[in-house]
């Protein structure tokens, strides 16, 4: 075994990468404390609501029915309290098994427009402040 006497690093800058730039975030979710009152409604179905963020959301769903691309509809309803925003746009982007092996789906909004998303984005400003008075 050969012992590494040099303690100095060197860093290299990385080129701009187009498919890490399209990977990243451009918001971040917001855990939702209350998931009998957090709630998607699509397909004639509820599912509870684990984190939002204006670009989408994830949801607890039941390992026996994982969602896929089909079964979600131009017709997507978040229910946040007293807050409600209708006629969203959403597409499956993920259904996987979350650290304590519960099955969530990632579902990200694919139109909304501008009145929603500013009336949406009220509503995680509200979100974002009961969650630092809370801390």
């Amino acid at each position: 075994m050969k012992l590494i006497q040099d303690d100095t690093l060197e860093f290299e800058e990385i080129p701009n990468d187009s498919e890490s730039i399209e990977v990243s975030r451009k918001s971040y979710r917001i855990p939702v404390k209350d998931r009998e009152t957090s709630l998607l409604i699509t397909n004639d179905s509820t599912y509870p609501l684990i984190d939002i963020s204006n670009e989408g959301v994830c949801i607890a769903i039941d390992a026996t029915a994982p969602l896929s691309s089909a079964d979600i509809t131009p017709d997507c309803k978040i229910v946040l309290g007293e807050f409600h925003f209708d006629g969203l746009v959403g597409e499956v982007v993920h259904s996987s098994l979350n650290e304590e092996g519960n099955w969530i789906c990632g579902i990200q909004w694919q139109h909304i427009d501008e009145t929603t998303r500013s009336a949406l984005d009220q509503a995680l400003l509200h979100l974002r402040k009961e969650i630092f008075e809370d801390a």
